[in-house]
C-alpha cells in the first residue's frame, strides 16, 4: 500500500517491483547516474569559477579556467604506461 509523505507516495520493493519493468528500472538508474554526474560537473565549474574570479587577469583566462575544471593532470604513472606511452598527449605541439 502506498504511503503518502510530503507529495511523494512510498512503496514497498515488492509493490515498485510489480508495477516498473527491468527496462524501466534501468532507464531509471541511467537519468539518475545522468543527473548525478551532471551535478558533479556544475559543482566543478563552480568551483572553478569562484577560484578564476579572484586568479584570471582577464575574461578568456576566466574562461579558460572555467571550461578545464573537468581536466585531471597526466600523473607520471600515466606518462610510463605502455599503452599510452606512445599516445601524442599535446597534438598542437606535433603540428
Amino acid at each position: 500500500m502506498a504511503t503518502p509523505l510530503c507529495g511523494y507516495l512510498l512503496f514497498s520493493r515488492s509493490e515498485l517491483a510489480t508495477m516498473l519493468s527491468a527496462a524501466d528500472i534501468k532507464k531509471l538508474e541511467a537519468e539518475c547516474l545522468e543527473k548525478i554526474q551532471g551535478d558533479e560537473l556544475y559543482q566543478l565549474r563552480n568551483d572553478a569559477k569562484l577560484r578564476a574570479v579572484y586568479a584570471a587577469k582577464n575574461y578568456d583566462e576566466f574562461r579558460d579556467i572555467v571550461d578545464a575544471a573537468h581536466l585531471n593532470p597526466l600523473s607520471s604513472q600515466d606518462k610510463r604506461n605502455a599503452q599510452t606511452k606512445q599516445r601524442l598527449w599535446n597534438s598542437v605541439s606535433k603540428a
